[in-house]
């Protein structure tokens, strides 16, 4: 059993760290872009705040703003040591909130950072980190939902995830339990090119199963979803039509389950 939540956490870990590396090269890119060499004075704004709810022991930033280094490498270094959560926060902070250059055009989709919303939203995210990082399963199974809703959130307005549609992941977050087979459906009518690479294939109806509801134990062998996928690919062969899945129905057969 633990090695099974283990793997569990480790898939959902890797998203996350997705989303911080999205965050962290978003929060440069955006700053230089905006500010030029004067970005590093802005950010170190926040920054400088940051150390002080730190160890007294841990100087990283104090260490980074006194060495010779030139703005750009100061502010890189900068935001390569912040933890998720300081980033996240950073969002409702007037740095963010009152630097217009900056706010209007941060993410992908525009979002109102200091509503409930988002705030709720980055909550869950860093609540999550935290149960993967403490390894608290329990906690973890109570609050899926958020968690996981939040995760695909953000991998939404950074649009740090570009193998399937946020939307479509969206709809696999609320629909029914769907089977191997629907799965592989919905993989092949996403994009039939993920059925020639089998290693690929494998994550991808991982990512799915996992955000679909399952449990990482009762997910499928790998000799099952590759023994279905040649069934599938044989049905293409002899022109036969792999069917969509109609979301709209099983999201409210889900709902009225409630």
């Amino acid at each position: 059993m633990f090695d099974y939540n283990l793997t569990e956490f480790s898939i959902f870990y890797k998203r996350i760290m997705n989303i911080e590396r999205c965050l962290k090269v978003m929060l440069y890119n955006k700053y230089t872009q905006a500010h030029g060499d004067s970005a590093y004075h802005i950010v170190y704004r926040y920054i400088r705040e940051i150390e002080k709810f730190r160890n007294d022991k841990d100087k990283a930033f104090t260490k980074i703003f006194e060495s010779k280094k030139s703005n750009n490498e100061k502010l890189e270094n900068s935001i390569n040591k912040m933890y998720i959560s300081e980033i996240l926060n950073l969002f409702a902070n007037k740095i963010f909130l009152k630097n217009k250059k900056i706010r209007k055009n941060f993410f992908y989709i525009p979002v109102i950072t200091n509503s409930t919303e988002f705030q709720q939203r980055q909550r869950y995210l860093k609540e999550f980190r935290n149960c993967i990082a403490h390894f608290n399963y329990k906690k973890f199974q109570l609050d899926k939902q958020k968690y996981i809703e939040s995760l695909l959130y953000f991998e939404k307005i950074l649009n740090c995830n570009i193998l399937i549609n946020h939307d479509i992941l969206e709809k696999i977050n609320k629909s029914r339990k769907l089977s191997l087979k629907e799965i592989l459906e919905l993989i092949y009518n996403i994009n039939p090119e993920y059925f020639k690479d089998d290693k690929l294939l494998i994550l991808l109806f991982d990512d799915i199963a996992l955000i679909n509801g399952y449990l990482f134990k009762e997910l499928p062998q790998r000799k099952s979803i590759i023994r279905e996928h040649f069934k599938i690919l044989s049905r293409v062969k002899l022109c036969e039509i792999i069917p969509k899945i109609n979301f709209d129905n099983y999201i409210q057969t889900k709902l009225d389950l409630y």
